[in-house]
This record gives C-alpha cells, structure tokens and sequence, in this order.
C-alpha cells in the first residue's frame, strides 16, 4: 500500500527529510517554477543574515540584463536592447536599478559591469516528487539540474521497484534517487555528485525569492 497522492508524499518527505539531509540554517519552498518546470520541493542552505543585502527585489528582467552586462563587460544600450528584445523604456529602467544598487556603472555612453551579484544561499537541492513515473520524474529532476546543486526523485516505496533497476541511469545523469514509505521512512539509493549549476540565471532567481518571499 502506498501514498493516495503526491502532495500526501511531499507533506510527509517534508517532515521527514530531515533524517537524511543535515542542512543548517535552512529554507523549505514548495511548487518552485524558475523557467524549466516546477520542483516539488527546493531545499536551501542560507548564508549568514548579515550576509544578505537588503534592498529591492531584482526582477527576471533586471537580471537578464545584469548577466549580459556582465559577460560582456562594457555595452552599450542597443546591444542590451537587440539581444533581450525588451523595450528600451524597460531596459533602461533594469540599468538605472543596477547602477543604484552597484552592479553597473555608466561610463560615457557605455554600461560597465562593476559588482558580483552575491547569492543568497551556499548550496540548494530540488525534488521531483511522484507516486509511479519515474521516468518522468527523472528527466524533470534532471532539468532542476539548470539551478540546483544536487537533484533528486522521490518515490513512493511501493512503486519503486523499476527505478531502483535502473539505478545506472541516475548515475549517468547524476540525479539522486530516493524512496519514502508511508510510515515516512526514508531510504536513498543514490546521492549525487555535487555540480554545479548550468544556469547562473536561474541561481539568481531563486535567491531573488528566497530574500523576498
């Protein structure tokens, strides 16, 4: 017998968790969508307090623009404005909220990048929780992979069977695998390699919601 549902599951791997996972200072968010699906479950190690800057939160925009300020390291406006395909009236509104909070500098005529934007969090994992499909789950916890540290399958113990056969394919893919019972017992049958994350964007994102939720 296993979970009616998967919220049921999650409800329970939320507070149980805990017995596999020793993260200090840390952050629970629930139905996180950042561009590539939405995890289930993303769990956050904060920094310090004193660490976190207080101020306005960034939005996607601004932080498009601070990533292109960034890898180009001097641009000009239109760039901005060709490569993002935003009004100009917006783009410049993105720029003249990093120049204030010092990720960029005007110079001339030109945008420069000036600061690191510092995440607020040390590490994060996703869960992709389900009740059977684990096909499914893995190659959505895999995309979690775009923000995330480490990414995980959850899996209803009593439908698991399949998935722990194929058990090489978490491995190729570095996804982890774990099962839960309905008595909350939890048992991990493959913990990734930390990596670290393909989409600097996507970090900001998340951190941007974790200072401002």
């Amino acid at each position: 017998m296993g979970f009616s549902t998967e919220q049921e599951l999650v409800d329970l791997f939320k507070i149980s968790f805990s017995s596999k996972f020793n993260i200090a200072n840390k952050r629970v968010l629930e139905e996180v969508s950042l561009g590539f699906g939405i995890a289930d479950l993303v769990v956050t190690e904060l920094k310090d307090s004193a660490e976190i800057v207080k101020r306005e939160k960034l939005t996607s925009i601004d932080i498009n623009v601070y990533q292109i300020v960034k890898n180009k390291k001097k641009v000009s406006l239109d760039v901005v404005t060709t490569i993002t395909g935003i009004k100009k009236q917006d783009i410049i509104k993105s720029l003249e909220k990093l120049i204030e909070y010092s990720f960029v500098k005007r110079m001339d005529s030109y945008y420069v990048f000036s600061n690191k934007y510092e995440l607020s969090f040390k590490k994060n994992i996703a869960f992709e929780a389900k009740l059977r499909h684990w096909k499914k789950a893995l190659m959505q916890a895999y995309r979690y992979k775009w923000f995330a540290d480490y990414s995980y399958v959850v899996l209803d113990e009593a439908h698991s069977k399949a998935a722990i056969e194929n058990l090489p394919l978490f491995e190729k893919l570095n996804v982890g695998l774990l099962t839960i019972s309905i008595d909350g017992v939890i048992k991990k049958y493959y913990h990734p390699k930390k990596q670290k994350p393909l989409d600097p964007t996507m970090q900001m994102l998340l951190s941007e919601v974790l200072m401002y939720q």
